[in-house]
């Protein structure tokens, strides 16, 4: 398959943007390593965290969706995985910005933890 990006039929399954080795190996990297996924469409793109607040973020990606689309946004915080909803607010020179929907508190405290992870609290 020709192309940065990569479609799946099976969530399970995911390809990154600029991936070597083992495509199908879990997900590691930094924690500002970032992912943003269209779901039930198997579009994924890979990106870094520019800028992180409680509302939304900043991401430095080649992401080519349109402002509006509704997304996931895929994030690690003390290793462990963290999916937020968003919208894609923005397509800009610096990357794409997001905007997080209402989630519960635990992913608002995980989100937090990532925040002062990356020094961005």
């Amino acid at each position: 398959m020709g192309g940065s990006v990569t479609r799946w039929d099976d969530p399970a399954l995911v390809r990154r943007e600029g991936a070597t080795g083992n495509l199908d190996a879990p997900r590691r990297g930094s924690a500002s390593d970032v992912d943003i996924v269209l779901p039930g469409r198997g579009l994924q793109f890979s990106g870094q965290i520019v800028e992180l607040t409680a509302q939304g973020c900043l991401i430095q990606t080649k992401c080519r969706l349109e402002d509006g689309t509704a997304v996931e946004v895929w994030l690690r915080t003390d290793g462990m995985p963290l999916r937020l909803a968003a919208k894609l607010v923005q397509k800009g020179e610096r990357g794409v910005q997001v905007e997080f929907q209402p989630m519960p508190r635990r992913k608002q405290d995980e989100l937090e933890a990532l925040r002062s992870e990356l020094g961005l609290a």
